[in-house]
């Protein structure tokens, strides 16, 4: 038995191994580029001024997202303890769990946080 995990580690390691020197072989092999190793690499032209003005309406929608993305994720756990738990309790927390989604969403809304101005 340790024998054989032993065996599946080294024979695992030998495989990274080989993948590791792979992949130094290719880094090895790229031309070094000037465009792709500026600090401005994602559109930005490097010869402007690099404090540009950032959208913050676009932020917020970002904050919100990840807000919501957050909540994905605790739901995500409670639909895996849904057969073992009771049956009344869950649906009270999962009820007012998604009232307080919607709650925040109207919120959001009501203080335009949703709204693009152009």
């Amino acid at each position: 038995m340790i024998m054989t995990n032993m065996i599946m580690m080294m024979f695992i390691m030998l495989i990274l191994s080989i993948l590791f020197m792979i992949m130094l072989l290719i880094n090895l092999k790229m031309k070094f580029n000037n465009n792709k190793s500026s600090p401005f690499e994602c559109g930005f032209d490097p010869f402007n001024k690099a404090r540009i003005p950032f959208s913050l309406n676009f932020y917020l929608i970002a904050i919100i997202f990840l807000i919501f993305d957050i909540e994905i994720s605790i739901i995500l756990p409670m639909i895996m303890n849904f057969k073992i738990s009771n049956m009344i309790y869950f649906n009270m927390m999962f009820m007012m769990f998604f009232m307080f989604m919607i709650m925040t969403i109207f919120y959001e809304w009501k203080f335009g946080s949703l709204n693009w101005k152009i």
